[in-house]
């Protein structure tokens, strides 16, 4: 079936789905004064005892420019703090507070509200298809941008 404009553009389609959804939850955070792009950087760093800076970055899929930035308002709202490594000072580990664990426990069921709410149009095993399909896109790319 023939689409007209973008609407074949899967690079399109999927970065409009994400801004729809990223929108949606952002809406749904205002409250808690943390964007959906924060937020996944504090959750993965909640997630651990302590990440080293460019490996939270890549588990929250943000470049090294967007990690820094974030984590330097996550650093001023006291969300996450900052330690160096005594072993290799280049090495700096970012480890979320207490207040920043508490803040991903409250928000955490506003993420998955959101999700639940964006994809019960699909069935369990859609949704599942769409997540091996795109992971596999993801990889995909990985390997094309090594």
């Amino acid at each position: 079936m023939a689409r007209e404009g973008l609407e074949g553009s899967l690079g399109f389609t999927t970065g409009l789905v994400y801004r729809r959804m990223s929108n949606r939850l952002m809406q749904r955070l205002r409250a808690y004064d943390i964007t959906p792009e924060q937020w996944s950087v504090l959750f993965y760093a909640s997630q651990s005892a302590g990440l080293i800076q460019r490996e939270l970055g890549e588990r929250a899929g943000k470049d090294k420019p967007t990690t820094t930035r974030i984590v330097d308002h996550l650093v001023r709202k006291g969300w996450v703090v900052r330690r160096q490594d005594h072993a290799d000072r280049r090495a700096i580990y970012i480890k979320a507070t207490d207040a920043g664990r508490q803040l991903i426990e409250e928000t955490k069921p506003i993420e998955e509200a959101v999700l639940a709410e964006v994809t019960s149009c699909l069935t369990d095993e859609e949704h599942e298809t769409l997540l091996v399909l795109l992971h596999r896109l993801g990889k995909h790319l990985d390997r094309l941008n090594d």
